[in-house]
């Protein structure tokens, strides 16, 4: 029998959550109801629910201030937030904490229904693919997945297996999709930290009014660099980050000491990773990283080499990742042609790494894709124009879901497009 889908709803008009637990029993959920957060809060460990619908506006803590807690104590599991009419600005920026959706009232019962059964299904996909990434990483030693052939990639991974054990913080430096991230996950999976936090930030994603505050934290909510205790902290595009900033984090990386807003100094003990790209002596040169917190992690660095630099790896890269994207989407492995082969061999792929996994990913998908200095893309041709474009607009907004485990402004990022845009496109085709 399958087991009914979990929901953790927060209400505090009690005829209106009584009404929407009666809707929500109907459709098969299992429903357990609350008239303030604090209550769903102390109850949320028990629950374990699956997905949490709360109103925004709620005696004592409000929506928002639930949705913080929520993401970090249980950050996978979708929250879907019910604004009123002049909330729309709040939920945008609850979109921007992490929560999942929102729905305004008047809200039909059917779509509520709808999406939070895609929320759920959403999230059980991305468990699925998780417990997938788990089983392949298990079966081969942390370092050995910095796939390559390359005399330049066997040094890495040598390098790699010796700095990983060490206790130092360390500068990954790379061109774009060079894999900076995945070299500070595997350092932290071979060291001593392993089973703590690895806590990743994107310092050129961070919104500039809040960027203290979500880093450092004040009174009503815990920052990043402090979810990192214990663990390792990554801090991706170092050289994105503000100079006074840079400033601040220079006392975190010496005294690993944290001042969260309002509040008095705290020392936090964790593990460092940076990474920029380019050249770091060209971003100090040119005032984009400050020369001593460059010279803080300059005792231990690594240069990730672009791939134009690793002759032979290109077409293995292809080969390992267009096996992946079939087994993720259930899809045969598509041929390989030798025309393909030999451009991957010699085309400059300045994307690198990830643009490999891009050109694999459309592969599996249907398209045919040459390299010639620039890729062309020519669509195999076996329906109309306008079925054959709704139905690759389909595939690709799943694929970029999937590449980014359901996270929507990741996949808005990773399409290259707003993410309004994005949500208009999904709903189009009853993706969410």
């Amino acid at each position: 029998m399958t087991r009914k889908m979990t929901v953790l709803l927060i209400e505090d008009d009690q005829d209106l959550r009584e009404a929407t637990c009666e809707t929500l029993n109907a459709a098969a959920f299992s429903v357990h109801a609350f008239g303030h957060a604090q209550a769903a809060l102390d109850a949320l460990p028990s629950i374990a629910p699956d997905v949490i619908l709360s109103d925004m506006r709620l005696p004592g803590m409000s929506g928002l201030d639930f949705l913080d807690v929520v993401r970090q104590q249980a950050p996978d599991i979708p929250f879907i937030l019910i604004t009123g009419h002049g909330d729309v600005g709040s939920a945008l920026r609850a979109m921007r904490a992490g929560a999942h959706d929102f729905l305004e009232k008047p809200c039909p019962p059917e779509l509520v229904i709808d999406i939070l059964r895609r929320a759920v299904a959403m999230r059980r996909l991305s468990q699925e693919n998780e417990a997938l990434r788990d089983r392949l990483a298990s079966t081969m030693a942390p370092e050995d997945r910095l796939l390559g052939k390359a005399a330049v990639m066997v040094d890495l991974r040598r390098r790699v297996a010796v700095l990983g054990g060490l206790q130092v913080d360390l500068l990954i430096a790379g061109e774009t999709g060079t894999g900076k991230e995945l070299v500070a996950r595997v350092l932290h999976a071979i060291s001593a930290r392993r089973k703590a936090p690895f806590v990743a930030v994107n310092c050129g994603a961070l919104n500039l009014a809040e960027i203290d505050r979500e880093l450092f934290g004040d009174a009503s909510a815990m920052g990043r660099v402090a979810r990192a205790a214990g663990g390792t902290l990554y801090l991706d595009e170092l050289e994105a980050m503000p100079e006074a900033l840079q400033v601040r984090l220079l006392r975190v990386v010496d005294a690993r000491e944290i001042s969260p807003l309002g509040m008095p100094p705290q020392k936090v003990d964790l593990r460092i990773l940076g990474s920029v790209k380019g050249d770091p002596a060209q971003l100090v040169a040119q005032g984009k990283l400050r020369a001593d917190l460059f010279h803080r992690f300059n005792a231990g660095a690594l240069r990730l080499p672009p791939l134009r630099e690793r002759a032979g790896d290109a077409e293995m890269l292809l080969e390992h990742f267009v096996a992946e994207a079939a087994e993720r989407h259930d899809l045969p492995v598509p041929d390989i042609s030798a025309v393909l082969r030999r451009q991957a061999a010699w085309y400059a792929w300045p994307g690198n790494v990830r643009e490999v996994r891009t050109v694999a990913e459309r592969l599996v998908i249907g398209l045919d894709i040459s390299l010639d200095g620039a890729m062309e893309e020519r669509a195999v041709v076996s329906e109309g124009l306008d079925a054959a474009m709704e139905g690759f607009e389909s595939r690709l907004l799943q694929a970029a879901l999937l590449q980014v485990g359901g996270r929507k402004n990741e996949a808005a990022t990773l399409l290259g497009i707003p993410r309004k845009r994005l949500y208009l496109r999904l709903r189009h085709h009853g993706l969410g």
